[in-house]
């Protein structure tokens, strides 16, 4: 540990008050504080509120036959993604930003990126695009390419991309709302059916 753990612990502290205060407004997105949460380690269960949204053609509309195939979207409200846990460490916060893993929240074990979620954030020109990646170079793990994020910053692609730039604009609720949005908000696992089979695709919603 790099920093005095008294005065990690009491940044700890403080972070949790934090984030018990904010509960109602993490609730009402669908994400909770657990009580596994012990020092240095914040578990929060986030749950998907997309439901599966289905595409078929559409050739005919009651008894009249359509000119041109429409494509017709069904939200199946029964089928979502799985829900998920989000770990945050928080040793040596906030020289280092909060490292992040995924867990399974029924065996605590780490999410394969084979059978997790997929993370999406959409900017104006470049669109939606992916912010889960599968392989941290000194984790071997999965992680979200995303600011404030520790392996974000560790990653040697972003070595000019500084936590201490940011440091002064956010705390852990930012953060955690910062993964709400690529990881809950902005994705929608949609599925297509063709004459082929069916096709599985995660999409982003323009937000502001």
């Amino acid at each position: 540990m790099r920093i005095d753990p008294k005065v990690n612990r009491s940044k700890y502290d403080r972070e949790l008050s934090r984030l018990q205060e904010r509960r109602a407004d993490l609730e009402r997105r669908g994400v909770y504080l657990l009580g596994s949460s012990a020092y240095p380690l914040l578990d929060l269960l986030f749950v998907a509120h997309h439901p599966l949204r289905i595409w078929t053609t559409q050739l005919r509309q009651g008894n009249l036959f359509l000119g041109a195939p429409v494509l017709v979207a069904q939200d199946i409200e029964a089928l979502a993604p799985s829900a998920f846990t989000a770990r945050f460490d928080l040793s040596d916060y906030d020289l280092e930003p909060p490292s992040l893993v995924f867990l399974n929240p029924w065996t605590g074990t780490p999410l394969s990126f084979n059978t997790m979620f997929r993370a999406l954030e959409y900017n104006v020109g470049r669109g939606p695009h992916e912010v889960l990646i599968a392989d941290h170079p000194l984790t071997h793990m999965p992680f979200l390419c995303v600011r404030g994020i520790r392996e974000y910053h560790s990653h040697p692609q972003h070595s000019g991309d500084e936590w201490l730039l940011y440091r002064p604009s956010m705390n852990l609720f930012s953060i955690i709302l910062s993964v709400w949005r690529v990881c809950v908000d902005l994705p929608s696992l949609q599925c297509s059916i063709t004459e082929s089979g069916c096709q599985f695709t995660w999409a982003a919603e323009e937000k502001p």
